[in-house]
């Protein structure tokens, strides 16, 4: 009698333990609530034993946001599709490893001075207080480039994809990942630099579109196809500081800029203006306008490459004036033409 009383407990036990919903240890009752939403929104599914991890994660992001919430009061922080991540992972995953400055010390800066020949694309007229070429229709949709510290090229193609558009070609998304996986003086997933991505495409004769060679969202073999080249790069410069940047973006000769910046805080960025940030360059993503330039709250509109459901719809804004997350330090601009074949 005493063992099948025992075997009957031992059986409520199993099915008890089979049945209760997994719960997280720690955290007060908001966070939970708040970790459950993030869970369902993003449909993250843990494996055994990982999720304690994640959660801890996630609360050490929201205090992260906290502060960065404090330093500007004209952005939003909080829940991200990172939240799960430690500091230490999104570097990792979506920044780049390292930054070569001196890769910039040999490009020549573009010359405002000199006539600007106007662009064949007459379709964008800049007004000197607001403006975006990303709404003018000179710049490919928001791209996302996974767990894979390619923003470099991801910078590189969409420049490429804007002046190839503005002098003459065709708006065509173009292969990020041609440079990912033939620019052998890059990185690849590990990180690189436009410039040295600017010199690959040049000296290789184009890109092939992005249709022909899709992005895999890691390091490959080379399968560059010199048949397929749609656009070529003729030309690069830099550019001057914000002042560089206005001139650029306000121009109807100009258009769209690389830039790389310190996106350290970005991690929980939900939208508005930011107001503070660093300049350990680690990003590097495309400008495509400002809005109330001269005026109070001023800010540059840039274009991410982590999809369109991080930020403002894969854009964060950057308060204008004070070369915020060196956003004035490392811009570069193309001259694209159609390739001859």
């Amino acid at each position: 009698m005493r063992t099948l009383i025992v075997l009957a407990v031992l059986v409520c036990v199993a099915l008890a333990a089979r049945t209760r919903p997994n719960k997280v240890i720690g955290g007060d009752e908001k966070e939970r609530t708040m970790w459950n939403e993030f869970k369902q929104k993003y449909n993250k599914i843990y494996a055994v034993g990982e999720e304690a991890k994640r959660f801890a994660n996630f609360k050490a992001s929201l205090q992260r946001a906290q502060r960065s919430q404090a330093l500007n009061p004209q952005a939003k922080f909080g829940v991200t599709k990172f939240s799960d991540l430690s500091e230490e992972e999104f570097t990792k995953f979506y920044k780049l490893s390292k930054f070569d400055k001196t890769k910039y010390a040999n490009v020549p800066a573009k010359n405002f001075s000199l006539p600007q020949k106007p662009h064949k694309f007459t379709g964008c007229n800049p007004d000197p207080t607001n403006y975006d070429w990303f709404t003018c229709g000179v710049c490919t949709p928001v791209y996302d480039q996974g767990q894979c510290g390619s923003c470099w090229a991801f910078s590189a193609t969409e420049t490429v994809e804007s002046y190839f558009a503005l002098d003459g070609g065709s708006l065509t998304q173009l292969s990020m990942q041609q440079i990912v996986d033939c620019d052998t003086s890059d990185g690849g997933c590990n990180g690189g630099e436009p410039t040295t991505a600017y010199q690959y495409v040049e000296q290789a004769g184009g890109l092939d579109p992005l249709a022909d060679y899709p992005y895999t969202g890691e390091n490959g073999q080379c399968q560059f196809n010199q048949q397929e080249v749609v656009a070529d790069v003729t030309n690069y410069n830099s550019l001057n500081g914000e002042q560089g940047l206005y001139q650029q973006t306000s121009s109807s000769s100009g258009g769209p800029v690389s830039v790389c910046v310190d996106a350290s805080s970005w991690q929980d960025y939900q939208g508005g203006v930011l107001t503070q940030c660093g300049n350990d360059v680690d990003h590097c993503v495309q400008l495509t306008g400002y809005a109330n330039y001269n005026q109070n709250g001023a800010y540059w509109i840039v274009r991410n490459s982590w999809g369109a459901d991080w930020g403002q719809n894969g854009f964060i804004w950057v308060a204008i004036g004070q070369d915020l997350c060196s956003i004035g330090d490392y811009g570069t601009v193309v001259s694209a033409d159609q390739k001859k074949r």
